[in-house]
């Protein structure tokens, strides 16, 4: 949890150092997790124990932000969406769904996804 404290300083920082950023220290077990980073550091994590995929309800999604610590958050308060493909490197197209889904919503950060085959990260806008 330290960690993800530290992530303030990653939003100062250029895009291509969000991408280059230590993001594989999160995803240390087998299983898909999924990271939600808000624009004030705040951060949320979620994982259904699943190794091959993680279901994300917008909706439901939503409703977690907005009674989260009485902030009231809000899909367009998200910087980093983040989650890991334990074997392939690229965004599935329930990813690209979801992105559409979020951008729909405000969304305007950075979604994501850490390989482990590969170590690197991805952004789906392909910066």
């Amino acid at each position: 949890m330290i960690y993800l404290l530290m992530l303030g300083s990653v939003f100062s920082t250029e895009k291509e150092d969000i991408l280059n950023h230590n993001w594989q220290s999160l995803f240390t077990e087998p299983i898909e997790t999924l990271y939600i980073i808000m624009k004030d550091s705040q951060a949320f994590k979620y994982s259904n124990q699943n190794e091959i995929g993680i279901c994300v309800d917008v909706g439901r999604l939503e409703g977690v932000l907005k009674n989260s610590k009485g902030e009231n958050y809000k899909i367009k308060d998200i910087a980093i969406f983040i989650h890991n493909h334990l074997t392939v490197c690229r965004f599935s197209s329930d990813d690209r769904k979801l992105y559409r889904t979020l951008k729909e919503e405000g969304f305007n950060g950075f979604f994501l996804v850490y390989c482990h085959t590969s170590n690197k990260t991805y952004d789906i806008r392909g910066l």
